[in-house]
């Protein structure tokens, strides 16, 4: 099955001479910062469940 170079190379990132791949292009969010912003909440209310749960 052959791969479509285009697919390979749809969050194909730059940053001087280094190429890398951000990750998957798959996501809900508009941005890199709305998505860590998100992270760090949900990461926050897990932490503070748990705390609350185990007290």
């Amino acid at each position: 099955m052959p791969t479509d170079a285009k697919s390979q190379n749809i969050d194909l990132q730059k940053e001087g001479k280094l190429k890398f791949h951000r990750g998957t292009a798959l996501t809900i969010f508009a941005s890199d910062r709305h998505e860590d912003v998100m992270a760090l909440a949900l990461s926050l209310l897990i932490a503070l469940g748990t705390y609350l749960f185990v007290n």
